[in-house]
């Protein structure tokens, strides 16, 4: 029983990881492309409009996404199947209707730029992640992954035709993102006949539609504070420093969010791991190791990801956005701290009780726009991300004593050497300009935490590793 979970979580991690680092490797490449054709002020306000769709998600979905997802993966009965695609297909559909009405109700008094591609872009970018959500729901984790590389591809093709043979500017990313999204959302139903199996539009049961409900409206202000938390920030950027500063510090997070698909990830992989071993009778001291283990990749990714971009720093952006660099090392510790409470969230999934995931998020989004608005004014951009590190922080350890009702974590001693790993990459990373230098503090730690792994993990991971290149 615990080989096998210990098998499935590492395989899972090995699955979404091709899939995610696929998709953001593409991602990624995308950057300078953004930076050599479009402005900072440009790119600024597409960042600005983009963490709006982000907002925005949540209320056309109802949170569906998230509740579809868990409820399929619960469900071994075809009909209840059945009822959770049609009730969420129904919900989108209405719901998508309501944000056109508004759309041109609003367009009619107000004159906002791309309006149209901002709407569309939320429409699509909807429909397509509750459909991921559902593959994953039924176990079709290939074609989770599938689609995600499709979306990333089409939208790197859509983009070089848009900006660089169109001229498009903004409007040309937008364009890349719905029609990428719109040929995955067909390709997925070409293959997997979704809507034919599992959408009836007659057919409902109310106590599953009730439970789902229960299940995914708590989430709406819980995804409100996250939003708050994570995306608020360049609002205080552009209304104190300007669209400029917004589009360089939009660059970084671009950067940074490589950093946090690794995340995702292991995030994904845990999310089914916990949920199914929930119940087990060793779940405090499983979770405890997992959560140490956790904490020590953290910090070895993280160092590993930022001295990697400063050696090319050269080839990644234009000169007008080299400075978005320096915010890399902060950045990277606001990621860590994010995937720490966000590990600590499935007690609140694994026992359905997601609505007492409010308190923490409530005052954490209250904390973080009240020290945006105090560092903002002092420190600039570094306020904005100080902000978000001390902000999650405090979210993580609030959700360490929250969560004891659902499972106890205990965190090791060890925890130091993971930290020393932060503090010395610091001096590295702002202090030495030698990519020698860089590669030999990188070789050391590597040696160093691989040396630190307990035997039976590097084991397991090893086999896993021999069992996918065998099958491959």
């Amino acid at each position: 029983m615990k080989n096998s979970r210990n098998k499935k979580f590492i395989t899972d991690i090995l699955i979404y990881g091709i899939g995610n680092l696929g998709s953001k490797m593409i991602t990624f490449l995308l950057v300078p492309l953004y930076t050599y054709f479009i402005k900072p002020e440009e790119y600024g306000y597409y960042d600005l409009s983009l963490n709006i769709i982000f907002l925005m998600i949540p209320f056309v979905t109802l949170q569906l996404r998230e509740g579809v997802f868990r409820f399929l993966l619960d469900s071994d009965s075809e009909k209840i199947r059945i009822n959770i695609v049609t009730f969420t297909y129904k919900l989108l559909i209405q719901t998508t209707l309501a944000v056109l009405l508004i759309a041109f109700i609003a367009s009619s008094f107000l004159t906002i730029p791309y309006i149209g591609w901002i709407v569309f872009a939320l429409i699509f970018m909807s429909f397509y992640e509750v459909q991921i959500q559902i593959v994953r729901g039924i176990g079709n984790n290939k074609y989770y992954v599938i689609a995600g590389i499709i979306t990333a591809s089409l939208t790197g093709i859509f983009s070089v035709l848009c900006i660089v043979f169109f001229n498009m500017g903004i409007a040309g990313i937008f364009c890349a993102s719905i029609l990428a999204r719109i040929f995955s959302i067909c390709i997925l139903e070409s293959r997997l006949h979704l809507i034919k199996k599992y959408f009836y539009y007659n057919f409902k049961d109310k106590d599953v539609n009730l439970s789902l409900i229960n299940y995914s409206l708590p989430l709406l202000p819980n995804v409100i504070c996250w939003w708050l938390i994570s995306s608020s920030n360049r609002f205080f950027i552009s209304n104190y420093l300007g669209f400029e500063e917004n589009g360089i510090y939009a660059v970084a997070t671009k950067f940074s969010s490589i950093l946090e698909t690794f995340t995702i990830i292991i995030y994904q992989a845990w999310q089914e791991t916990a949920i199914k071993q929930f119940k087990s009778s060793d779940k405090n001291s499983y979770f405890s190791k997992v959560l140490n283990t956790y904490i020590l990749v953290l910090a070895i990714m993280a160092i590993s990801f930022v001295l990697i971009l400063k050696m090319n720093n050269s080839w990644l952006v234009s000169p007008k956005y080299l400075q978005s660099l320096d915010y890399l090392y902060p950045l990277s510790i606001s990621v860590i701290f994010y995937a720490l409470a966000a590990f600590l969230d499935m007690g609140y999934q694994c026992s359905k009780q997601t609505i007492k995931t409010l308190p923490a998020t409530i005052i954490t989004a209250i904390l973080n726009v009240l020290l945006n608005y105090l560092f903002i004014q002092k420190y600039n951009i570094y306020g904005v991300i100080l902000s978000s590190i001390i902000s999650y922080m405090f979210l993580f350890v609030y959700r360490l004593f929250d969560t004891r009702k659902y499972f106890v974590i205990k965190i090791s001693l060890k925890v130091v050497f993971p930290i020393f790993i932060l503090l010395s990459g610091y001096f590295v990373y702002y202090k030495i300009e030698s990519i020698l230098v860089y590669f030999l503090y990188l070789s050391a730690i590597l040696l160093l935490s691989y040396l630190y792994i307990e035997n039976s993990i590097k084991d397991k991971i090893k086999n896993q590793c021999k069992i996918l290149l065998h099958r491959k």
